[in-house]
């Protein structure tokens, strides 16, 4: 009687090695292969780094034809009417005096807007210890944005500083001033301070 071939005992555990350990080959060829897939290239990489790089930096978007067709043009009276504004404006507000603090609300009203009237109203201006009085000298104004309702200008205003002790100081005060129009005149609607206002240097 012809016995069936078996495999023995220990070729058996062999064989069971072999196939475990060819499955765990397979298994881990697989992972590292999805894990290299998943990865970026060097080339992709870069151009993530430069759309990242890109959401952060601003760049002024081209104003659309429609809006700039429909913007009334700048004429020269628009911006020298505008302009005369600024002295008056200046020799009223910038003048200070620790003992009548708020002096230059009144003055400058003939040449603000309401709304900014208001702001102005809602704090005191005070003096520091070191300084209780200014007094206006002269200015001078460049133009930073131009339209035809509304004008941005950069001003330097030299002054006068006087302390508790009546020592005076020359001073340069740096804003940031805009006109509007407002009822067809041009008034001021905002100021900013500039930032290296203070003393002159000598």
């Amino acid at each position: 009687m012809a016995r069936s071939p078996q495999l023995p005992d220990r070729a058996k555990t062999w064989f069971s090695i072999i196939i475990g350990l060819l499955l765990i080959a397979l298994f881990i060829g697989s992972f590292f292969s999805g894990r290299r897939a998943a990865q970026p290239k060097e080339n992709e990489t870069a151009t993530v780094h430069e759309q990242r790089r890109d959401v952060h930096q601003y760049e002024a978007q081209p104003e659309p034809e429609e809006m700039v067709k429909n913007k009334p043009p700048i004429t020269e009276e628009s911006v020298s009417s505008a302009q005369a504004v600024l002295p008056d404006f200046l020799k009223a507000y910038v003048p200070f005096d620790s003992e009548r603090p708020d002096a230059y609300l009144e003055r400058s009203k003939p040449y603000i807007t309401d709304s900014f009237y208001k702001q102005l109203s809602s704090f005191q201006r005070r003096g520091t210890l070191s300084r209780v009085k200014t007094e206006y000298v002269t200015a001078e104004w460049t133009p930073a944005e131009l339209e035809a309702d509304e004008q941005w200008y950069n001003v330097d205003v030299t002054v006068t500083h006087t302390d508790i002790n009546g020592k005076n100081e020359d001073g340069l005060l740096l804003y940031v001033v805009l006109l509007k129009r407002a009822d067809g005149k041009w008034k001021v609607d905002d100021v900013g301070i500039r930032p290296g206002s203070g003393a002159i240097p000598e």
